[in-house]
């Protein structure tokens, strides 16, 4: 009879203690947002300047691409430079449509120094944007075949 006693008041000692343990917790959960400025473009570019007008420059060509932005910074600009100059006689020009409430540059000369072609950018994630083209060349452009390669980069103005 001791033992069943003993065994009960163990069984009582142990729902006690069970139905005294906490049914919750709970967690602080911190989150840091990081600024987030990212670019890409789509298709490949391939122009080709093969014909003029007799007593005119070289007629310029043209070739269309797109490309997609995502930041969430305020007054972003996206700013565009060549690996290397062009040769003599030959002029690259690119063009960015803006995303909403931005700033498109126009039509702006590529070169190895960094130029403007988008500013006024905020808080913005839009695709599919236009991004254009365009090489000219004077009779001084040797026939060649030239190859740069353009790289966009997003800061803050």
């Amino acid at each position: 009879m001791k033992n069943i006693f003993t065994l009960a008041l163990i069984a009582l000692a142990f729902v006690s203690t069970a139905s005294a343990q906490n049914n919750t917790a709970s967690q602080q959960v911190a989150i840091n947002v990081a600024e987030i400025a990212v670019i890409s473009v789509q298709g490949n570019i391939n122009m080709t300047i093969a014909s003029a007008t007799a007593g005119q420059a070289p007629d310029a060509a043209t070739a269309s691409a797109s490309y997609a932005v995502t930041t969430n910074g305020k007054n972003q600009k996206i700013s565009a430079k060549l690996d290397q100059k062009m040769p003599e006689g030959l002029t690259l020009f690119a063009t960015m449509a803006a995303p909403s409430k931005a700033t498109s540059n126009g039509k702006v000369e590529l070169s190895d120094k960094s130029a403007d072609l988008v500013t006024k950018i905020s808080n913005t994630n839009q695709s599919g944007l236009a991004l254009s083209y365009e090489a000219v060349a004077t009779v001084d452009a040797t026939p060649d075949n030239v190859a740069r390669t353009v790289t966009y980069t997003i800061t803050s103005n």
